[in-house]
């Protein structure tokens, strides 16, 4: 059995998506959060979004050393393959249980196993040692100092091993909090509404070592289980899931279907970077795509000013109109009522999902012109 030391946090079944396949390799463009321009050269998935010993278990030999690595290998990315093909699969609406389970479970480990909570509480840990050392210590080099969980009592000499131990420490709570975390989470998603999205323009999406993007519709302060929280994740360079407010009816059985235009992908690409921990990533010319894109489109211009209004109500509209489908179901004159609305405004009737659930709506009997 071969071990597992250098571990992706972010699956390369889910990063082959956004990469082309040459020879026997997957290769990404890829750009670093603080640099201007894109990597000269593609980057294997194999080299990226990996961290050595990030999922090893402290003070842990054998098997079980690495028996969250392995669990992730066999639960989450054998399975995420199954998973991606169902979401993107326009012929895939109603699901099982087991396929939800599986959709939100695969998709949601990629917000908690990146090394992302593991870094910021290592920097908590660095500015603690370092504000102790400049304001706890004596004349003899003892410090003392307490801050919440932690109760510091050690001599300057001895300040190497104080930091690898509290490292080791921050690292057992890393591991064994995500995982809780996640399942308490995965459960408290399971009944919200899932979206696929289907950008039929040729801008393309893009992803990032920090794929899921999590926000409160209703801009409260980040909570994990805020019920008001809306969960994103660009799919591949075409698709994009979402998973909605946590609401008291909702199909449960159906996965909803959408398509958007460039503006919609624009938007998106935008949010993605600004989520990443390091990396944006995407197929060839997708990145050099969206940094030009973001000088075109970021004119304060009449139709970019414009443009950025109608996604915005496009979006509110939307919301409504979901909202609207979850509690009559779709065959409804509520649903037919808000759809006929939507089409008097300019910027719904250009819409292709709009267009297709109110023929669909049509073919049930429900007037919508």
């Amino acid at each position: 059995m071969s071990i597992p030391k250098h571990q992706h946090f972010i699956p390369r079944a889910y990063l082959k998506n956004f990469a082309v396949n040459q020879g026997d390799k997957f290769l990404v463009e890829a750009k670093l959060r603080d640099e201007s321009a894109t990597k000269k050269d593609l980057i294997s998935i194999k080299d990226i979004c990996v961290n050595k010993n990030l999922y090893t278990l402290p003070n842990k030999t054998g098997d079980e050393k690495y028996a969250l690595e392995n669990y992730y290998a066999d639960e989450i990315d054998k399975v995420y393959p199954e998973v991606y093909d169902w979401l993107v699969n326009p012929q895939v609406v109603k699901i099982t249980p087991e396929q939800r389970m599986k959709i939100v479970m695969t998709t949601m480990s990629l917000f908690f196993r990146t090394p992302k909570f593991l870094n910021s509480n290592q920097r908590t840990i660095n500015a603690l040692l370092n504000y102790a050392i400049n304001n706890a210590q004596d004349k003899d080099g003892n410090i003392k100092f307490k801050f919440r969980e932690y109760n510091l009592d050690f001599n300057i000499k001895d300040i190497e091993e104080v930091r690898n131990n509290l490292k080791i420490d921050n690292k057992s709570k890393f591991l064994q909090g995500h995982l809780k975390d996640w399942h308490d989470f995965v459960s408290f998603k399971l009944k919200s509404a899932i979206s696929v999205y289907k950008i039929y323009e040729e801008t393309e999406l893009i992803t990032s070592d920090n794929p899921v993007i999590m926000h409160s519709v209703e801009n409260n302060p980040f909570d994990l289980f805020d019920p008001t929280n809306i969960i994103s994740l660009p799919l591949d360079n075409k698709h994009y899931l979402t998973i909605f407010p946590n609401t008291e009816e909702v199909m449960l059985d159906t996965i909803h279907r959408t398509d958007r235009d460039k503006w919609f992908a624009l938007t998106t690409n935008i949010q993605v970077e600004k989520n990443c921990e390091d990396w944006i990533l995407g197929k060839p010319n997708s990145v050099i795509a969206h940094l030009a894109d973001q000088i075109k489109y970021n004119e304060e211009n009449a139709e970019n000013l414009q443009a950025v209004a109608d996604i915005k109500q496009r979006g509110e509209d939307g919301m409504e109109l979901l909202a609207v489908m979850q509690e009559f179901g779709f065959v409804h004159i509520k649903v037919a009522e808000k759809v006929k609305e939507m089409l008097k405004q300019k910027i719904h009737r250009d819409d292709l999902e709009i267009q297709k659930i109110a023929k669909r709506l049509n073919q049930f009997g429900f007037a919508t012109d």
